[in-house]
Order: structure tokens, then sequence, then C-alpha cells
């Protein structure tokens, strides 16, 4: 029986088992990656679709997708097909809203494409949580950036889902982003699919099901001549069954010869009725998809007709339906088909297609691309079209937006009010592009050498947006106060100048004049309505209350400006959940906080995930609190995983190398790298407390007290203030061991000055700490303990019962000192704290006081186990490559000591080098 010439499948038994095999793996619970590599026409498509067919046997749920050549400029299109039937419907779903460009074209697109990221790859996790997922993407060679983003995640998340992910793509192909993807598949390991020619048994199988016959010998040596190419294949059989006027060929068949894959294509075309193959190239030089309705209108032809003609053609399998829709059945085929059209007729074509689709609903990127094919100037109902969709194409298409716009800006004999905004609108599509200098430089000379744009405040505000962005907070500001000065301006611009004044005055520190701005920035906007400027003004203003140590008036401020950008209006300047949650922490209301924070994130995912990473890294301090370190970690972790777009890497290292340290750890080079960005201002402490406790951890005391006292002065006072207070317990400790009175009394002094502004435990907590050990009263140290177990701060709760066991054994109180002493040994050992262990009985250690014996005395006389737990935490050391030197200073013994102990492993152990612990250590299982 004949089968339909598109859909003959044969000689591709090995790789569809190959990809059975993967679709079997993700049903037992573990993702594979596969890519198919191959040619234009050899088959990568047909093949996909076999492997869906297989998939869906199998149970999986199967998405299939496909990225085109002429969307290349439209983020997440080639992802788009995922979202099919059975999601939520489009006006429910956001990542449909983002995906349409609902948003309104912000500052940047880092914002809007994060948030869509994030959203499709927790709706991929969904899909894999109710059943194993089978996705596939044919031709990612065409994929847009954005797309190529999500897969190289998802390519790093698949072994970890039961998911298979299968993509096609031609080889060699040129471009940075696919390169990047391309090295992602070779890090995970995926498979690939290399599909060449078809043998010679599997062309006569696939000619003689095209034909529904044996094919005779001449029809075979035509064939031979395609090389086992597929697609060529289709096209020699189709014309030679043209030839013949038949579907079977004669057995005595001799048809005209037919060389090229574009002649084969020509030969098929010509066999169909003038009308359709005069259509066919016109309706392949608007795209691979075929709407009728809009052909008609574009062509100006009656829809019968049309419809008439793309039957035909559907019939002669040059078209087919493709998810849906009605499609050329291969871009080899349109581009053949499109070529036939001359090059000046189909730029006319396109641009007539940009003027008459405006009116039919028709995707605003499509009709923005037909209008800007060619040079010509837009005609003036396009151009107010365009001004009209302007947010909305930004958001959906950002580098079509701005070629276009970029285009047509300087068109001759424009009004000022339309110039203008075509000025406007091409800044923010080179702001969402990440262009801050063409931004810049457009608007510069926009403002410097045309008079009549000097006094226009949209242009004055997206210049002090583009400095802010770029870093340059003060000339932000000066561009905001010229503005404020010199411009005619209504309450509700005033309002948002003020608002960025405001903001930026903070992160510069001036906390007088972004108080007096703020203020006037929340008058104004009550005043207008300007819901962004009052949100600014307020953030602002708590911002600066918080700094200064008043919580409580922080935390009220805080909560009237998430009323007020409930919306999220002004997330691009800063995110309103970060400071309530910060007062949530500091007021020690833990179980609120963890619940703001996780609205939060939610917030972000959803709609502006560049502040994702600052939410995560409020709950991983509040974890590194709380002493739930395993938690900080993995929030840490998960920031990492993020966009760094405000620089908050540097931040989540400082937090996992602290529970490194305090867990016995020397942290990697990347938590002791300096940092001034805007994102860890607010954390200027970590990174010097970091290096301090380094080199605590060496024997070094004194360079560590110096410099977290000088870290203390430099930054008291500033936007690291509110939490700086957490790094006194640690001067206070320093400075009694070594004696100085003054950095001892100066810590005192810090913490007594907070609590005065507003008492919390945990403030209160840090004060005793300080003046306990100040006075060496053990009473206060005990308070200071018993504040901190109120607040669930167990480190510094352990902290307090160290520091009174010192005080107690100074007084030669030894029976209260060893009690203290174990009550803070204990909590250090629940949170795994071996470093402030080995510090706290070395400090007691020398006022004559050790801890008695613990553990089981029948203890064996060789073998792991027979290590003391002192020994066991050398082996660890040395089996990591650490010197005696480098474990004397972290253990707090001396080298001769840690040698004695070395010493005694290799003997207990029965081996004769370093080399041989670690190697006994892993067959130990340890």
């Amino acid at each position: 029986m004949q089968q339909s010439l598109a859909t003959v499948f044969v000689g591709r038994d090995a790789e569809v088992a190959a990809l059975v095999s993967c679709g079997r793996t993700a049903l037992a619970g573990r993702g594979a990656v596969v890519l198919v590599e191959g040619e234009a026409g050899i088959g990568k498509t047909t093949l996909l679709g076999a492997a869906a067919r297989q998939f869906a046997e199998l149970g999986l749920q199967v998405r299939t997708s496909r990225a085109r050549e002429l969307q290349q400029d439209v983020p997440f299109a080639a992802l788009a097909g995922w979202l099919g039937t059975g999601d939520p419907p489009a006006d429910s779903d956001p990542i449909r809203t983002l995906l349409d460009g609902a948003d309104q074209a912000g500052d940047a697109a880092a914002t809007h494409e994060f948030a869509l990221a994030e959203l499709l790859l927790e709706q991929i996790r969904a899909w894999c949580a109710e059943q194993p997922v089978a996705l596939l993407l044919d031709d990612i060679h065409w994929a847009d950036r954005s797309s190529l983003a999500v897969l190289h995640r998802l390519c790093t998340l698949a072994d970890r889902l039961p998911l298979v992910l299968v993509l096609s793509a031609r080889p060699f192909t040129s471009d940075p982003a696919f390169a990047v993807l391309t090295a992602t598949l070779t890090t995970c390991a995926a498979s690939t699919i290399r599909l060449g020619a078809l043998p010679d048994a599997a062309t006569t199988t696939m000619v003689r099901e095209m034909v529904g016959a044996v094919p005779p010998p001449a029809l075979l040596r035509q064939v031979a001549g395609a090389y086992g190419h597929p697609l060529h294949i289709t096209e020699l059989v189709a014309a030679s069954l043209l030839d013949t006027g038949d579907a079977k060929p004669p057995t005595g068949f001799a048809s005209q010869p037919v060389g090229s894959l574009a002649e084969a294509i020509w030969r098929r075309a010509e066999s169909l009725s003038r009308p359709t193959r005069d259509l066919l190239p016109m309706a392949a030089a608007l795209g691979p998809k075929v709407d009728v309705v809009e052909l008609a209108a574009v062509l100006d032809g009656h829809i019968m007709e049309v419809w008439s003609a793309v039957t035909e053609a559907t019939d002669a399998g040059l078209l087919t339906m493709v998810d849906s829709e009605l499609a050329f059945r291969h871009d080899l085929i349109r581009h053949v088909l499109a070529e036939r059209l001359p090059a000046s007729l189909r730029s006319d074509l396109l641009r007539r297609a940009g003027r008459v689709l405006q009116t039919t609903g028709a995707p605003i990127e499509r009709v923005a691309y037909y209008l800007s094919i060619g040079g010509r100037e837009l005609e003036p109902a396009s151009l107010q079209w365009l001004l009209s969709v302007s947010d909305a194409l930004i958001v959906r298409a950002p580098e079509l937006a701005m070629r276009l716009l970029t285009r047509i800006v300087d068109t001759a004999g424009l009004d000022t009010a339309t110039r203008a905004a075509l000025i406007r609108m091409r800044t923010r599509a080179l702001l969402w592009n990440g262009r801050t200098d063409q931004a810049e430089a457009t608007l510069r000379v926009a403002l410097r050498h045309r008079p009549e744009h000097a006094d226009d405040p949209g242009l004055r505000w997206l210049l002090a947006h583009v400095c802010h962005a770029q870093g340059r907070l003060a000339e932000a500001v000066e561009v905001a106060e010229t503005a404020l000065n010199t411009l005619d301006l209504g309450d509700a611009d005033a309002a948002r100048f003020l608002g960025l004044c405001a903001l930026d005055n903070f992160f510069l520190e001036r906390f007088a004049e972004a108080e007096q701005a703020a203020w006037q920035a929340v008058a104004l906007g009550r005043q207008s309505g300007n819901s962004l400027a009052t949100g600014y003004g307020l953030m602002a203003l708590g911002a600066v209350r918080y700094t200064q140590g008043y919580l409580d008036e922080a935390l009220e401020i805080s909560t009237e400006s998430l009323t007020v950008l409930q919306d999220g209006a002004g997330s691009d300047q800063i995110d309103p959940y970060v400071l309530y949650a910060h007062c949530l922490i500091e007021l020690d209301r833990p179980a609120a906080a963890v619940e703001a924070l996780e609205t939060a994130i939610g917030h972000n995912r959803r709609m502006h995930g560049v502040y994702l990473a600052p939410n995560l890294m409020a709950k991983a301090r509040l974890f590194l609190l709380n002493g739930r370190w395993d938690e900080a970690i993995a929030e840490c972790r998960a920031c990492l995983e993020t966009a760094d777009v405000l620089g908050y890497a540097p931040v989540a290292h400082s937090v996992m190398a602290l529970i490194g340290i305090h867990r016995g750890a020397l942290p990697p080079g990347e938590a002791l790298i300096a940092d001034d960005r805007l994102g860890t201002a607010g954390y200027g402490y970590m990174q010097p407390w970091v290096t301090a406790l380094v080199h605590e951890t060496r024997g070094n005391p004194e360079p560590a007290l110096r410099l977290l006292v000088e870290t203390h002065a430099k930054l008291d006072g500033g936007m690291s203030a509110s939490t700086l207070h957490h790094i006194l317990p640690d001067i206070a400790r320093l400075a009694f061991d070594a004696g100085d009175r003054e950095a001892l009394h100066g810590a005192r002094t810090a913490a007594d000055e907070l609590v005065a502004k507003q008492w919390t435990a945990a403030r209160s907590g840090i004060a005793q700490l300080c003046r306990g050990l100040a006075d060496r009263d053990p009473d206060t140290l005990f308070a200071a303990a018993r504040e901190f177990a109120h607040c669930d701060w167990p480190l510094y709760e352990a902290q307090a019962y160290e520091d009174a066991a010192i005080v107690l054994a100074a007084g030669g109180r030894g029976a209260d000192a060893r009690e203290a002493l174990e009550s803070a040994v204990r909590l250090y050992t629940r949170l795994g704290a071996s470093w402030d262990t080995a510090r706290a009985v070395a400090r007691i250690r020398r006022y004559g006081i050790r801890r008695g014996v613990r553990g089981p005395r029948n203890r064996p006389k060789t073998g792991w186990a027979s290590l003391t737990e002192t020994e066991r935490s050398v082996a660890v050391q040395v089996a990591d490559g650490s010197s005696n030197a480098d474990i004397a200073a972290q253990m707090f013994l001396s080298r001769r000591t840690v040698q004695s102990h070395v010493s005694s492993i290799l003997a207990k152990l029965g081996v004769r080098s370093r080399r041989d612990i670690a190697a006994a250590m892993t067959a130990a299982g340890r």
C-alpha cells in the first residue's frame, strides 16, 4: 500500500531504540538529554515525531516545540510550543502573560526574562512531579537566546528529574549562545545521535513504500543521486511520479532527469495549477506558517480562492499541519519557493504585509518584522501603530524593536512630540537589551543637540535611570536634581525624580539628603496619585530608619510601601519585600520573617526575578543566626544559581565560608575576594569577618581583632550598621583574650547604644555578652545566654556560655567553669561547630582546666574505630592535604602535638604515609 510521501520513515531503528531507552530511563526517575544532529532534510523532524509517539506509548507526558528562523528575535519563542493544551488559560497563566508582553517595558530585560526563565523551569518541575516528561525541541539552531539560556539550565537539572529532553540541530552552528549550550551538553554527558545518509537497503524500502510497489531500476538509479538524503529522495520520487501522471511508475519507467533538490522541489510545484503556483512563492516569503485569512488580506484576494490554492498545495505535500497550524513541510521547501520571487517584489510584499496586518490582530512581532524589511520610511499610520504597541514589542521582541526604532528615529519631517516619543522608546529598547552605553549616547545627543528636546522630562528621567543602571549613583542624583531645579515639572514627574534621588542618596549613604527627598517624594506622590514615586520615597525612608536601628518604625514604613507597591511597580529600582523581611529578622520574629521571605521569593519568581537573590540571602542569613546551617547553605547555593544582577554571589560565598570555618573547614578562595558592588553594600562586614576568622584559625588572633575593629569603625553609621553588631561578640572575645580593654570597651559601648535605640532579645544578648566580658561578670554572661536562647541564636548562646566559662576559670571557679564549658560544647556539637569546640577547650586549658575523658573506654587497639575523637579530626585534615602547621592552627594545638597525633594514627591504621591515611579512610567508608 502506498504511503504519503511526507510520512515514510525507514532506516532509523537504532536511533529510535536509543531514544526509547532514554524514555525508559526517565520512567525510572532519572533524566536524560539527547542531541539529534544532522544536516537539513536528513530526517531530524521525522525522527523526533517517531520518538514522540513512542514516548507517549511508554506513558510519558509528551510536549513538543520548534524553533523558527523568523522568530530568533522573539524571547522564548522556541519553547512556547511546550505550553500546549491542558495548561491554564492565558488570562490566568503568568508565563503566558509575560510571553504576551503584558508587562510594560521596564528598565532592563533581566527582570522580565529572568522571571520567565524561572517560571518555565518551575513549570517543568511541576510537570515532572505529575508524571515523567518528554520534552522535544526541533531546530534549536534557530532558537532565540532566551530559550537557549533556559535549555542551558534545564540540561544541568535534567539528571535530577524524570525527564527526557530531546533536541535537534544542524551541525556547525556559529552562534556563540548555541556554543555555550553545546558546551553544557558535553559537560552533562548528553547523548548525541548523528543522522547520516540512509543505507541503500533503507533507500530502496523508502522508495517502495512511497510508490506502493517494487520500484523500477531506472527510478532507483535516479534516486541514487540523492546519496541517501531523505528529503532529496522524497522530492525526486515525487517529481518522477508527476512525470508519469500516475501514482505508480510503469515497469519500463523513464523520466526527465532531476538533479538538485531545488529542481526537484520546483518540479513538484510546477505540476500545480497556475493560481496555486503564483501564490506559493508569496506565501513562502511571508514565513513558515500559512494563515489563509491573513494571506488573503495581504494579497487582496478572495478567501475561498486562497483556501483552494492552499488545499491543493497541501494535497501535493508542500504544506502540512504542524502543531494545529498549516505550515510548509520543510524550511528548505519554503526557501526554494521564496527564492522564485524577485528580491524587490519580496521586499514590497513584506512591507505591504506589515501595513495590512496591523488591523487584523496578527502578532505584533510579525508585523514589526515585515515593517523592518528594507530602508524605507514608515508612513504615518504605521508610525502611529508602532508607537501604540512599542511597550509590548520591546518586551516580546526586544532586538527587533530596537532595530526598527533605531531605523526610524531620525526620519525627516517628524514633529517634536513624535520624535521625542520615538527617542524615549528607542532608549527603553536599548535599556531593555542591556545596551546602556548606546542608550546614554542617544539621550545625550537628543538633549544637547536638539534644543526642542532639552526640556522633555521623559528624556531626563531616562538619563537619570541610565546613570543609576550603570552604578553612577551620584551622577543619577545630579541629573534628577537638575531636572527638579530647571524644568517646569508636574507633581507626578517631580515626585518620580525625588523618589530616585531618595533611593540613590541612601545607597550613597547620604542619609539626611535621602530622608529629605523621601518625605517630598511621598507627599507629592500621594498628592498626584503616583504610586511609583510614593513607593520609592517610602522605601528610602524605611531603609534609612532600618540602617539607623529604629526597627519598629522601619517595619511600619516597609509595610506601607508593600501596600503601595503591591502590583510590583518600580521593582527595577528596589524590592519592598527585602526591607520588610530584614526588619522581621532583626526584631527576632523568625517565623514571620520566613513567611514573608517565602512570599517574596514566590513573587520574584512570578514577576521580578532579579530580586530573587537578595531574598534568598535574607533567608540564608536568618538560618545562619538560627543555627539551621544546612538550610542556610542550600539558600546560598540557590542564590548562586540565580542571575547575579545585583551582586549577591560574594555574600553567599561569605555565609557558606563562615559556616565552614565554624565546622572546621577553611573557606575557598572566592569567599576572600573583596567586592564593592551595590548588592553587597548592606553586608560590608561579611568578607572581613571571614578573613578575620581565617586569621584566628591560623593562630593569628592579633590581625583578626585589628581587622574586625577597623571594619566596625569603618562601617558604623553606614548601610551595614543595622546588622554590624553581629560581629561584636567576636571582637569582645578576641579583645578579652588579648587584654585589649579599649577594643572591649568599644564593643560594649556600640552594643549599649544599639539597645538604647530599640530593645530586642538578640541586641540585649550581645550587649550583655560584651558587658559581661568587660566586667568579668559570669552572671551577666549567663543572662546573655538566656537572651540568645529566647531569640533562638544557638551559636551566640554557646559563645556566651564559653565566655562565662573563661571568666569563671580566670576567677578560680573551676567546677563552675567546667559546667559552663559543657553547656557551650553541647550547643557547638549540635551545630557541628568543631572549630568552636576546639577553641573553647584550648582557651580554658590556659587556666589549667581540662575536659574530663569522654566516650567509651573499650576502644579497639587498631583500625579506624581505635582513633580518638581528636585523632579522627586530625586524620580528616591530613586526608584533605593540610599540613601539620595548618592543623595546629585550626585545632589550637602545638605542631609537636599534631605530629604526635599523626604518628599515633599511622600506627593504629597500620600505614606508612600521610597519603595512606587518606586511602585508609576511603577503604573504611569515611
